[in-house]
């Protein structure tokens, strides 16, 4: 099993985990629903939407990179599909979407503690299968990975 192959087994079990945290979350009533609807689907689209910035963050969206999307996620996007939904989102995940993303991640350190570790874990498993996956790792990559670990 080769690293990338290993990086995706732990990721999907985290994030499994994470999940089941954010329904307990869910069930103590910590969570407004009505204001951010389900928790688990309000972080998981965070993450997707990182993933997808940081995938095309070098102008190149290639195909590893998309077949490790699909797996972690579960998705089915091609190369031309991928690119047409970040051509469509750009906005939304663009620099503004950064205060968004750490607000999240502060209203969920406010909640538990844990459960914002485990997901600062599974950020940092992700870029590394993406940058993995990339084969030509250039220095705006390294940067936002640097910058997403940071957080």
């Amino acid at each position: 099993m080769n690293n990338l192959d290993m990086y995706t087994e732990s990721f999907k079990l985290k994030l499994e985990k994470f999940l089941l945290g954010c329904d307990a979350i869910e069930e103590l009533g910590l969570w407004d629903k009505e204001q951010y609807g389900e928790m688990d689907v309000f972080y998981q689209n965070d993450l997707v939407s990182v993933i997808i910035r940081l995938i095309a963050a070098d102008g190149v969206i290639s195909g590893r990179e998309v077949d490790y999307l699909n797996k972690n996620f579960g998705f089915s996007y091609s190369i031309a599909e991928l690119r047409d939904v970040y051509q469509n989102c750009r906005e939304e995940i663009g620099h503004s979407f950064d205060e968004t993303f750490e607000n999240g991640i502060t209203l969920m350190r406010s909640i538990n503690e844990k459960l914002a570790d485990a997901y600062k874990e599974l950020l940092g498993l992700i870029c590394d299968i993406i940058i993995e996956s990339d084969g030509v790792v250039t220095e705006t990559e390294q940067e936002e990975v640097k910058r997403l670990k940071a957080l």
